[in-house]
């Protein structure tokens, strides 16, 4: 995490994986999420109109903060006391965000509910996107939360990595903590070099 571009790249891939639902889950859990060979932890918090995770990367703790009426998001780097703001759909959001990607595909792909599975203890439903013009393609396959409205697993079959993906666990009922959808006061608030915001 040696520079704010960097740590942006690093988390965005997960910063609109709520962005489609009207309403989210209130609810705190652990997610893993796996991309180009490296693997990642993240503590989430979500409330109905948007969801935190934090993270630790290269011995720093951060978080991130969208919020689905503003549209914006906010990475927090506590040790430099400053937020990184960006609007949720530039396009490095959408490039590696696999729920945008997912969407993407989905206009064009034929989606299949493959039955009720649990995930963690979770009751999901599980989809499978295949490809329109291949249909014994598959391209993403999903768990969907409906008691949560969030997906509790997420796999991408079209990046080549059988690995590839989100999986939630230990997801719990959680009151909202107010503070932890704002930006602490005295945090000074730069937008993403390169990515004017809208």
């Amino acid at each position: 995490m040696k520079n704010p571009k960097s740590i942006f790249s690093s988390i965005s891939i997960l910063i609109l994986l709520l962005l489609s639902s009207s309403t989210f889950g209130q609810f705190k859990g652990k997610m893993t999420f796996n991309n180009m060979g490296k693997e990642r932890s993240f503590d989430v918090y979500s409330a109905k109109n948007g969801y935190r995770y934090e993270f630790n990367e290269d011995g720093h703790d951060g978080a991130v903060i969208v919020n689905k009426n503003s549209q914006q998001v906010f990475i927090l780097m506590p040790w430099k006391k400053m937020a990184i703001k960006s609007p949720a759909n530039n396009l490095m959001s959408k490039m590696n965000d696999p729920l945008q990607a997912f969407e993407y595909y989905q206009s064009s792909g034929i989606l299949k509910e493959a039955g009720k599975e649990k995930v963690n203890g979770i009751n999901c439903t599980k989809s499978i996107l295949y490809n329109k013009d291949n249909p014994s393609q598959k391209m993403f396959t999903v768990w969907y939360s409906d008691e949560y409205k969030f997906p509790m697993k997420m796999v991408n079959h079209i990046d080549g990595n059988k690995n590839s993906g989100m999986e939630m666990k230990d997801v719990e009922p959680w009151k909202p903590d107010p503070e932890k959808f704002e930006v602490p006061s005295g945090y000074n608030i730069m937008d993403v070099p390169g990515m004017p915001n809208k």
